[in-house]
C-alpha cells in the first residue's frame, strides 16, 4: 500500500467556528476517530497558549485521546491564537466555557456528554464552565490539575505577599503571546526579550512601573494583579469562579504536586467540591513540579513509582462517566498521595489524612545567625531556658540586599543560607521515622522595629553530609497576620504572635536525619520585597527601602515552635 492511499486513523478538523452569545467567534481543533459510527463523548480543553500546544508539555497529544474513543475539542480562548475578542486571564471564561460545551455537546456525532480536561489555566477553565449544571451544558466530569477556584490565596499571593516569581513572568508570558497573537512589533520581541531577564530589573523597578508593561496595548492585566492586595478586592470577587459554586454537579478528578506552587490552590479547589458534591472527587498529589512531571523532581529522584501516569488515569476516569464503564475507578481510595522519601503511593479515605501532631521548640544561646549556627529544635518546651541560653535571638533585614531563595522544592538550601540575615536551628538526629502528612505550622513570637514586615520559614530535612533539602515554606507578610480581608500595620518592637502555616507535604524523614527551621524576612524572586515601611511593596521605589531589627523569642513566655502532622500508621 502506498502513502498516497494511507488514511491516518484519526481525522483533524482545524480551525472550527465555535460563536459566542456576544457573537465573538473562538476557534477549535476538534480530533475523532475515523470509521466510528456511533456517537462519541467529547473531550474538551480551553487554554491562553495556542491549539498547537495542546497541553502536550505535561498530557498525551489529542489524537492520542482520539485514539481512545473520543472526540476531543481543543480551543483557543478569547483574544488568543486565531479567536475573536481581547484576552483578559479568566474574565469572559464563564460565560465562553459554557458556550464552548454547549456546542461540543451538539456536534452531530457528539454522544451529548461532555467532558473537560487541562492543567493550570485549562484547570480553572473547567470550574468556570461548571458553574451551571450539567443538564443544561451537556458537561459530565471534569479532571483539573494545579488549579484552583479563587485567584488570591495560593495563587496571585503568598501569605498576603505577592506571588513575584509566578506573577510577573507569567504576566510576561502571557503578554508576549498576545503581542504575537496580534503580530505586534517592537512589542513581541521586546517581552520576548524581557522574558529572559527578570531578575535584572526586577531588582531596582517598583513593580507598578515595568516599562515593559506599562502603556501597552497587551499585558495590562497584570496592574490589576498588583493592585487587588486583599481577597475581597472587586477584582477577585469578579474573576474568581469560587462564589459561583454553591454546589458542584460533577464528579472531578483533581490532579496536584506537591512541589507544585499552586499546590495549596488545587488542595483548596478539592476540599471546597468535597463539600458541596453529591458526586465522587477523587484526588492524585504527585511529587511533580508545575512543569515537567517527572520522576525527577528538583534535586530528587523519587523513583519509577513517580512517573506519571494521568493519561491513563483520565481515560479510566472518563470511560467510567461518559461512558459508564464499570472499570472500577470509582471503587478505589478517593485520595492517592505519593509519599516522598519512601517514594511509595498511599491510599487515604480523605485529605488531610488523620495525624497526630509532634511539636518541637526554638532553643539558642543567641547565635542562630547564619549557616554556624548554634540554633536548637528541642522536643522538650521545659528544656528550652537553661544557664547556656537566651531568651531570643536577632538579625538585621535590609531589603536592598535580596535574601535570595532556590525554586520551590527538594533542593539543598546550603548555598542560599551561607548569610548573616537569618536564622538556623536544627534538631539532634531522629531516633524514629518521622511521616509528615499534611500542613505544618510554625508558631513564631517575634518583635520587629517596622510597621510591616515579612517571615519566611523554611522546613528542611538534613543528611549527615549536611545536605538540607526542602521540605515545605511558609510566608506571612505580617499586616495580615490578623486577617488577609483587613490589613493591620504592627507596632514597632512589640511582641506579636504569628501562625504561619507550612505548605503541605507527604514526605517520610527516615531515622539518622535531623530537621532544621530557617527563619527570614526575604524570599526573592518567592515573594515581592516588603520595604518595611508600611508601604505596599509593589508602589516602593529602591530609594524607599528600610532597614528593620527582627527579633525572634524562644522564652517560656513566648515559646516559639513547630507543629508538625505525623501520619497515623
Amino acid at each position: 500500500m502506498g502513502f498516497s492511499s494511507y488514511r491516518p486513523p484519526i481525522q483533524v478538523d482545524r480551525l472550527q467556528p465555535v460563536p459566542m452569545r456576544d457573537g465573538t467567534v473562538l476557534y477549535a481543533d476538534v480530533y475523532r476517530p475515523r470509521d466510528r459510527d456511533e456517537p462519541l463523548p467529547v473531550l474538551l480543553m480551553r487554554l491562553p497558549y495556542g491549539r498547537e500546544i495542546a497541553s502536550t508539555v505535561v498530557y498525551a497529544h489529542p489524537s492520542w485521546y482520539a485514539a481512545q474513543g473520543y472526540i476531543v475539542v481543543i480551543q483557543e480562548v478569547r483574544g488568543c491564537g486565531r479567536s475573536e475578542g481581547s484576552f483578559d486571564p479568566f474574565r469572559y471564561e464563564i460565560e465562553d466555557g459554557i458556550d464552548t460545551v454547549r456546542w461540543c455537546r451538539d456536534l452531530p456525532d457528539s454522544s451529548g456528554k461532555v467532558g473537560t480536561y487541562g492543567f493550570s489555566y485549562q484547570g480553572v477553565t473547567q470550574f468556570q464552565a461548571a458553574t451551571l449544571p450539567g443538564s443544561e451544558t451537556g458537561l459530565t466530569a471534569l479532571c483539573p490539575a494545579m488549579a484552583g477556584i479563587q485567584f488570591y490565596k495560593g495563587w496571585n499571593t503568598w501569605g498576603g505577599a505577592l506571588a513575584l516569581d509566578l506573577v510577573l513572568p507569567w504576566a510576561v508570558q502571557l503578554a508576549q503571546d498576545s503581542a504575537q497573537f496580534q503580530q505586534l512589533e517592537p512589542q513581541a520581541t521586546e517581552l520576548g526579550r524581557a522574558r529572559s531577564h527578570i531578575q535584572q530589573w526586577l531588582n531596582f523597578t517598583p513593580l507598578r512601573e515595568l516599562a515593559v508593561l506599562q502603556n501597552q496595548p497587551v499585558g495590562q492585566f497584570y496592574f490589576d494583579w498588583i493592585a487587588a492586595t486583599t481577597p475581597n478586592a472587586d477584582y477577585y470577587r469578579e474573576i474568581s469562579p469560587e462564589s459561583q459554586l454553591d454546589r458542584f454537579e460533577f464528579p472531578a478528578l483533581h490532579v496536584a504536586g506537591w512541589a507544585d506552587p499552586f499546590l495549596e490552590a488545587t488542595l483548596h479547589a478539592y476540599q471546597h467540591c468535597v463539600e458541596r458534591s453529591p458526586h465522587l472527587q477523587k484526588l492524585v498529589i504527585g511529587p511533580w513540579q508545575h512543569i515537567p512531571w517527572s520522576r525527577h523532581v528538583g534535586e530528587a529522584d523519587c523513583g519509577a513509582a513517580a512517573t506519571p501516569d494521568i493519561d491513563r488515569l483520565q481515560i479510566r476516569w472518563f470511560d467510567r462517566w461518559l461512558k459508564q464503564s464499570p472499570n472500577g475507578i470509582d471503587a478505589e481510595a478517593p485520595v492517592q498521595a505519593f509519599e516522598m522519601g519512601s517514594n511509595r503511593w498511599l491510599d487515604f479515605p480523605a485529605w488531610p489524612p488523620e495525624t497526630e501532631r509532634r511539636s518541637l521548640w526554638l532553643k539558642s544561646d543567641g547565635l542562630a545567625c547564619g549557616p554556624d549556627s548554634s540554633g536548637q529544635l528541642v522536643p522538650d518546651p521545659s528544656a528550652i531556658a537553661d544557664a547556656t541560653t537566651m531568651e531570643f535571638d536577632t538579625y538585621v533585614c535590609d531589603p536592598r540586599i535580596a535574601n535570595p531563595v532556590t525554586p520551590y522544592g527538594p533542593y539543598d538550601q546550603r548555598a542560599v543560607h551561607r548569610r548573616p540575615d537569618l536564622l538556623l536551628y536544627a534538631s539532634e538526629p531522629l531516633g524514629q521515622d518521622w511521616a509528615i502528612a499534611g500542613s505544618p505550622t510554625f508558631h513564631l513570637y517575634a518583635a520587629t522595629t517596622a510597621p510591616d514586615t515579612d517571615w519566611v520559614v523554611k522546613l528542611m530535612q538534613v543528611d549527615s553530609t549536611g545536605r538540607a533539602l526542602l521540605l515545605s515554606a511558609g510566608v506571612l507578610r505580617s499586616r495580615f497576620r490578623h486577617s488577609f480581608a483587613q490589613p493591620e500595620l504592627l507596632a514597632p518592637d512589640e511582641i506579636t504572635a504569628y501562625p504561619i502555616s507550612l505548605r503541605p507535604t507527604c514526605r517520610l524523614v527516615p531515622a539518622g536525619m535531623r530537621l532544621q527551621v530557617a527563619i527570614a524576612s526575604g524570599a526573592f524572586p518567592w515573594i515581592d520585597r516588603n520595604p518595611n515601611t508600611g508601604q505596599w511593596p509593589t508602589s516602593a521605589r529602591f530609594s524607599d527601602f528600610q532597614t528593620a531589627v527582627q527579633t525572634v523569642f524562644h522564652a517560656e513566655s513566648c515559646p516559639s515552635r513547630l507543629d508538625v502532622p505525623l501520619r497515623v500508621r
